[in-house]
């Protein structure tokens, strides 16, 4: 797992920041029997709560000696148990739990986070327990939150209420001075999984299992309830003290409005006087924490105690679309409210429908059709708000769909052309307001060029493709795939051309084609996807230390074969350079795009040792699959070298980032059997093949990857020189 702890660094936390009584005896090493764990009366608040459980780790059984007890037992074994404890009291409440695993597969990091945010939970934790080398008498629980204290203010509320729970259920001895931990002591970053998770969200380490001691209480599943029945309270606590929050009054939540201008009114609740708590008349909450934001900017807003409603005065006209309202605060149990915001939609009836017609003209010859563009317009001229209806009829004649959804104001509408000539009056809607054209499907001198453009592996329609074609033809794809030619009437009919069309992230595409006068030419494509489009949206950090020509040739090609596939990359390397450890981290960590770190350096051979070292973050499965199928295009294509990787725990640069980062040291150095760009090959397909989650690349597709790539760099050289 990517957060987990570098020694030192736990060692230091361990012996200085948190000072233990560390000589105590375990006066808690045998089980209270006796101890109840009812269902303590407040936990009947959490009935409509909404909580993700992460079982931490999972699936590296693998690796040995991967978090194990002095005598094997897995963390992952015990956090799974504890999670399904504890989702059984919280089901009994009336609670519902969401798992970020059941069993022992292996989960990455932005798949728990993602899990969480799908399913739009009211906050995560984490379930862990902690381990250390060559320390077996240290044994304590601590708490994660993400960031600065003012970064995470609703995570270290459940935080506090999560520590005091867990240790006061497991009354280990030792008791650290402050039980409450940044993640950025450990990662400059942050925990991955904290960082990526929408709602509040925590890490607890229950306890030490390199602990032996510890290690025996863990293999005993009546101290594990015990531990779950601490999560228990603690959470069952941190909802009874009330989860603030404002209401959107007017507009309500998820309403729409016309105005641009609205008065806006938000209750404050504290989220304690719904239950018919006895208290004072106004909502108990600091009246100096309250805080308004609409699509995260502070809004100024004024605050009448004696009806607990907030009013804001909208002066500036907001745009029309959604808008979304965050209202912040504490109670007074000190519980701020979560970061869940209300959202209205801004949706002024239009005053004009502007219609564009790609012609007025149409040969109905061909089974053609005309595409109709209309954008409908506010009283300011302003773009109507996305995902409206929009409205067609048509006097005679067939239209793919009468309602079309309004996207940047526009909507999007195909007239099928009638096999005879005749006038067809389209008229388009909005609300009240309308306006039409009429389309001649009549004898024109011209020819037409028209189809629809998609994806050859999804079928979605593709945008913006370009299309070019002699004499002096050109034309893009409208946002529904379609485009629209119109010939000179002068040429040679028949008149035979190449139509080409080309998107980056997609194989260009040519089209021998015969174009008649007074006709429409139906040619509909499909594009292939470069690279089973594997990099599409895709951020990748490149790195080096070695610096040497070899390494430099390797980066610059594989950096455009990664682009040309459709990938970010970011070269953060300047030759001759020299940067320390912690500088490099920095700049890698200044790259806020979530992705992958790789670091190359190339090294001479050393006999009888591998030619390819991959090293990665121990126990993270994501980069050690991808590794071992980079591993793997070396051993096939060109050096032999084992199917191993390194699970790396010491080197910075992996532990450090915030990107899933690898290092690759290839020791070719003095071989010339293989160039650089060969290498940059075997590294590129090993990724392809990961992201993929193929066991093997089709030699065609490789092929056609390969002769493209080269054909784009010969075009490059030409147009340099």
């Amino acid at each position: 797992m990517r957060y987990r702890y570098q020694h030192f660094l736990i060692l230091f936390l361990s012996l200085i920041l948190c000072p233990l009584s560390a000589n105590q005896p375990e006066k808690n090493s045998e089980l209270d029997s006796s101890t109840e764990m009812e269902i303590p009366p407040y936990a009947r608040h959490l009935k409509g709560i909404k909580i993700c459980l992460d079982p931490g780790h999972g699936g590296q059984e693998h690796i040995p000696d991967f978090k194990r007890g002095p005598t094997g037992l897995r963390e992952a074994e015990i956090n799974l148990k504890v999670a399904k404890y504890l989702k059984s009291l919280l089901e009994k409440v009336g609670a519902t739990v969401i798992m970020t695993r059941d069993d022992d597969s292996y989960v990455s990091l932005a798949d728990r986070s993602e899990i969480a945010n799908e399913n739009r939970v009211d906050f995560f934790i984490s379930i862990h327990h902690n381990g250390i080398n060559n320390h077996p008498e240290i044994n304590y629980t601590s708490t994660w939150y993400h960031g600065d204290a003012d970064d995470s203010r609703p995570s270290l509320d459940l935080a506090r209420y999560i520590q005091r729970g867990v240790s006061d259920a497991l009354r280990l001895p030792n008791s650290p001075s402050t039980g409450l931990y940044s993640d950025k002591l450990i990662v400059a970053s942050g925990f991955g999984v904290l960082r990526m998770t929408k709602c509040p969200a925590i890490v607890c380490e229950a306890s030490f299992y390199t602990n032996p001691e510890e290690e025996a209480r863990l293999k005993n599943d009546q101290y594990l309830k015990r531990e779950a029945y601490g999560y228990f309270v603690g959470i069952a606590r941190y909802v009874e003290a009330g989860l603030p929050k404002g209401v959107l009054i007017t507009p309500e939540n998820e309403s729409v409005i016309l105005s641009k201008t609205p008065t806006i009114k938000i209750k404050v609740m504290d989220g304690l006087h719904e239950r018919g708590a006895w208290m004072l008349k106004r909502q108990q909450v600091f009246t100096k924490s309250l805080c308004v934001k609409i699509n995260g900017i502070d809004y100024p807003f004024q605050y009448d105690p004696d009806t607990d409603i907030i009013t804001l005065e909208v002066k500036e006209p907001l745009a029309n679309g959604l808008h979304f309202i965050q209202t912040d605060m504490v109670n007074y149990y000190g519980n701020h409210s979560l970061p869940q915001p209300q959202q209205f939609k801004i949706a002024p009836p239009a005053t004009k429908i502007e219609l564009n017609a790609w012609t007025m003209n149409m040969p109905y010859i061909g089974n053609g059709y005309v595409g109709i563009v209309a954008n409908a317009l506010d009283a300011d001229g302003l773009p109507i708000a996305d995902g409206e209806i929009v409205r067609a009829e048509a006097s005679i004649g067939t239209l793919e769909s009468s309602e079309s959804t309004s996207e940047d104001g526009k909507a999007y509408f195909y007239l099928k052309a009638l096999d005879h000539p005749s006038e067809t009056v389209v008229e388009i809607s909005y609300g009240k307001t309308q306006n039409s054209l009429k389309i001649h499907f009549t004898d024109i001198p011209n020819g037409v060029i028209q189809g629809h453009i998609s994806n050859a592996a999804s079928g979605d329609p593709i945008s913006q493709v370009i299309l070019r074609a002699s004499p002096m033809l050109t034309a893009e794809s409208d946002p529904k795939g379609h485009y629209f030619l119109k010939t000179d009437p002068n040429l040679n009919y028949p008149y035979r051309t190449t139509l080409n069309f080309s998107k980056q992230g997609f194989y260009p595409h040519k089209q021998p084609i015969s174009i008649e006068q007074n006709k429409s030419t139906i040619v509909n494509v499909e594009l292939h996807p470069i690279a089973d489009s594997a990099f599409e949206n895709m951020n990748i950090v490149i790195d080096t230390e070695t610096d040497t020509q070899k390494t430099q040739q390797l980066i610059s090609s594989l950096k455009k074969m990664l682009e040309v596939a459709g990938a970010k990359v970011f070269n953060i390397h300047t030759p001759g350079e020299t940067i320390s450890i912690e500088d490099r981290i920095k700049k890698v960590n200044s790259i806020k795009q979530e992705g992958y770190y790789l670091q190359i350096n190339h090294m001479a051979k050393i006999e009888e040792e591998p030619i390819v070292i991959a090293k990665h973050n121990r126990g993270n499965r994501e980069t050690e699959f991808m590794q071992k199928r980079i591993l793997e295009q070396f051993n096939s294509r060109l050096y032999k070298t084992p199917i191993e990787t390194i699970q790396d725990r010491e080197t910075p640069i992996i532990q450090q980032t915030n990107k899933l980062a690898m290092t690759l040291e290839i020791r070719s150095i003095g071989n010339e059997d293989f160039t650089s760009k060969q290498e940059a090959s075997a590294i590129f397909l090993g990724m392809w093949q990961f992201l993929k989650d193929d066991t093997e690349i089709e030699k065609q597709k490789i092929e056609t990857f390969m002769k493209y790539y080269n054909g784009v760099q010969r075009d490059k050289d030409a147009d340099h020189f």
